[in-house]
């Protein structure tokens, strides 16, 4: 029986447990990202790399990287050879960054433990939230290893986590070096 006004205390304990971890310790691995759109009856799969160090994170998808130290974010555009330099709001950084989401679906969700061992957001206002659902899967380390949002419309989004393992990095990482991007062009939005 689930009781829909409280949270599930152990699941609820799971969630900090790796909140708490992927802000102690930096993570490097690889990620998936599936999204289904059920209006075409298509799926887009992207792939790519991550490191996570607290609220810093660097990604590479399709030879673009993002880089955020914190305060400032880059992204660069191998494409184009240019780098948009912004200060992102929390709303922009949670379609980012792991950690992000989840203590987002932490404070603004109800947190049920699912039969199988999966964590369950659901929102309180589900008519204002574009998700009836978000399930999150752990490993037995308490580290994301999936994250599913199901939206309104049908559509899933679908974020593997893979080969998250500990590691040790300076906070300098977390910063886009134009040195080395000769030419590039530079749009600073600050």
């Amino acid at each position: 029986m689930v009781i829909w006004s409280q949270n599930n205390q152990g699941a609820e304990r799971r969630v900090r447990e790796t909140i708490a971890e992927l802000k102690r310790s930096a993570y490097e691995g690889y990620f998936t990202i599936l999204a289904y759109n059920v209006q075409n009856d298509v799926e887009d799969k992207q792939s790519g790399d991550i490191m996570l160090k607290g609220e810093k994170f660097c990604m590479t998808l399709a030879g673009n990287v993002v880089k955020y130290d914190g305060k400032t974010q880059w992204v660069f555009i191998s494409e184009y050879n240019e780098v948009s330099i912004t200060e992102p709001t929390a709303e922009e950084l949670r379609e980012l960054n792991p950690l992000a989401m989840i203590e987002h679906y932490m404070t603004t969700n109800r947190i049920v433990q699912g039969e199988d061992g999966e964590i369950n957001f659901y929102p309180y206002n589900p008519k204002e939230s574009e998700y009836f659902r978000v399930e999150l899967h752990l490993s037995k380390y308490n580290l994301p290893k999936q994250l599913i949002v199901y939206q309104n419309n049908g559509n899933k989004i679908t974020i593997f986590l893979d080969e998250l393992k500990k590691v040790s990095v300076d906070n300098s990482y977390f910063v886009f070096d134009i040195v080395k991007y000769p030419n590039v062009e530079v749009n600073d939005l600050r």
